[in-house]
């Protein structure tokens, strides 16, 4: 017999593992729906994303879910973003969630991925980005500025799961909170696919995209640039040099079903080999650093400033980096020794 309709927290105290479920996260001892590393997603659900997996379990009946997953009496999350908005939505209303299954991939795309999927599911993941922190968000008055995160997270949760189905009909419901963004998101695409002020070097046999603009990118069009290639070069030429910052996209951290990036090669070995081209000492300001690999967005750049990235897909502003002595050509040329 099925089991009686769960609830969702988030990070919930003492959870049982027995009856607790993390969709999109992952907590160690936990059953998952998620394609984090270390999930234990069941494998005829899984997906690229993690609110695909939570679609194939809503599409499996009553019994089925129980037989699949087990008894569930709490989904939870650990962490607030559109595909863990878009699961949590999905495991709760799973009857209201499946007619937008499409839109919702979209926008989970959109935001775990920073791909480019459309005018409206970038809407859907800039509203539900924006609720929880634009100062005209409807939770703004029970949020005040110094509002804990998972305050912050919790209501926005709840709200969404509430208010989904409304936005997902109409994904421009709530516009005035994120217009500009999208607009400028929108204009930076149309740059790309029409190459104006944007050219990109494919390396396909490095995985590798070098791509060249001086115009400020976001992560959307960065990766719309790059197409199919999940290791990126951004090249920001000057008139008193270059600036650069490398990434391996988080495809490469997730564990995913038909997307398989080469695994990812250590940066320390590579920034070590650029500071000695460079002439620069590793711990001063204008330097290669780098961060591990073992974060969703692993980075390098030059410019002691990028070391305090958090491995997150925080859109790339070398308008702080210093500019490099190394031409793109030498650069690429050290990257491709060791990636290859």
């Amino acid at each position: 017999m099925a089991s009686k309709r769960p609830v969702f927290l988030l990070r919930p105290p003492r959870a049982d593992p027995d009856t607790t479920v993390f969709v999109d996260g992952t907590e160690d001892g936990f059953r998952s729906l998620s394609h984090w590393p270390g999930n234990t997603t069941p494998t005829a659900l899984r997906h690229d994303l993690s609110t695909g997996i939570a679609l194939n379990w809503a599409r499996l009946d009553a019994d089925q879910r129980e037989t699949v997953l087990g008894p569930v009496k709490t989904f939870a999350n650990n962490h607030y973003d559109s595909d863990g908005v878009l699961s949590a939505f999905t495991v709760m209303e799973p009857e209201a969630a499946l007619p937008h299954a499409p839109l919702m991939l979209a926008a989970a795309a959109t935001g775990d991925f920073a791909t480019w999927n459309g005018a409206a599911a970038l809407a859907v993941d800039l509203t539900i980005m924006a609720v929880t922190s634009h100062p005209a968000s409807p939770l703004a008055d029970d949020l005040g500025p110094d509002a804990a995160d998972l305050e912050r997270w919790s209501l926005g949760y709840a709200w969404l799961i509430e208010r989904l189905p409304s936005i997902l009909t109409d994904p421009f419901e709530m516009e005035s909170l994120w217009g500009r963004r999208h607009a400028t998101i929108v204009k930076q695409v149309e740059a790309v696919e029409g190459r104006d002020g944007v050219s990109v070097e494919a390396r396909p046999e490095l995985d590798l995209a070098v791509v060249t603009t001086a115009m400020p990118l976001s992560n959307v069009a960065l990766h719309h640039a790059a197409g199919p290639l999940y290791r990126v070069l951004l090249v920001q030429p000057g008139p008193d040099g270059p600036r650069y910052r490398f990434h391996y996209r988080d495809e490469s951290w997730f564990d995913l079903v038909t997307i398989h990036p080469p695994a990812r090669v250590p940066l320390e070995a590579i920034a070590e080999e650029l500071n000695g081209r460079e002439g620069a000492r590793p711990s001063s300001l204008r330097s290669w650093w780098h961060t591990g690999i073992d974060v969703p967005v692993a980075l390098m750049g030059f410019g002691r400033d990028g070391a305090k990235a958090d491995g997150f897909s925080a859109d790339p502003d070398l308008s702080v980096a210093p500019p490099s002595r190394l031409d793109p050509e030498e650069v690429v040329a050290v990257l491709a020794a060791h990636l290859a």
